[in-house]
């Protein structure tokens, strides 16, 4: 099974570094063993959308490949937002996932462009703390229906060493726009083989609304044209999300529309 969507491949290069990918014939298997919590590290990425009738056979096949664990995700490699039969998947308790896939390969400043920030990349623990304390910041702050819960914070923890190690390896590095010393938006991006990938655009609710995010996302971009030689970057959004015009402000265009299905024990 090859891959059409540039969207899911980055998906996999990221995963490559840590986690075993097994390709069959109509599916492929992400496991991430050492990190059993991270849905998006232990899923199934399908050749097409559901059919009816699929979802207990979709179920089954994530056990036998994946084992027992508190959550599913599926994916599938269409890249026009194709559904197909998700709704029996919705009545059973699924939620889904429409994403805006987006590409460029040249950026340009953002129309707000904050001067009195500093951008650089990751380099203490400190800078590290931070950025775990942002991102719980961010959870608390959402409704309580869309937060992660508990071991959250294990799973950050997880994540952010794994992206260490990225970082040592010389895959990319870690980005933060600070003000005043304290961390206000952060962005990680990666790459390999010319293929430029952003991981976690986030900003820090008391920062919001001062163009750092898009100020941030311009600077590391010229770092992956640069430092990384990417030839093409790829950043993901959710489609319902205002992110994705803010990645449209440096330069971004839509490129493709992928559909997940996913479920979690509350």
């Amino acid at each position: 099974m090859k891959l059409k969507s540039l969207g899911l491949r980055t998906e996999l290069m990221l995963r490559s570094f840590e986690s075993h990918i097994e390709v069959k014939p109509s599916y492929i298997v992400v496991r991430t063993p050492q990190n059993p919590t991270y849905r998006w590290g232990n899923y199934l990425i399908f050749q097409a959308p559901p059919e009816p009738g699929d979802l207990q056979r979709w179920k089954q096949i994530f056990h036998d490949e994946l084992g027992l664990l508190n959550h599913f995700v599926f994916t599938w490699d269409f890249v026009n937002g194709e559904q197909g039969a998700a709704q029996e998947f919705l009545e059973a308790g699924f939620w889904l996932e429409q994403t805006v896939v987006q590409t460029t390969q040249k950026v340009h400043p953002p129309r707000t462009l904050n001067t009195h920030c500093q951008c650089r990349t990751f380099h203490s623990d400190t800078d590290w703390a931070q950025w775990l304390e942002m991102a719980l910041i961010q959870n608390a702050a959402l409704p309580a229906e869309e937060r992660e819960g508990e071991g959250y914070e294990i799973f950050l923890k997880h994540k952010a060493a794994e992206y260490r190690r990225m970082i040592a390896a010389g895959w990319g590095n870690w980005f933060g726009a600070f003000v005043g010393g304290q961390l206000a938006a952060s962005m990680g991006l990666f790459a390999k083989d010319g293929l430029g990938r952003f991981q976690s655009v986030d900003t820090h609710p008391d920062f919001r609304r001062q163009g750092l995010a898009g100020t941030l996302l311009y600077h590391v971009a010229q770092y992956g044209f640069g430092e990384l030689g990417a030839k093409d970057l790829v950043i993901l959004a959710d489609l319902h999300y205002f992110a994705k015009d803010l990645y449209t402000s440096v330069g971004f265009r839509p490129t493709e529309h992928l559909v997940a299905l996913e479920w979690a024990l509350a």
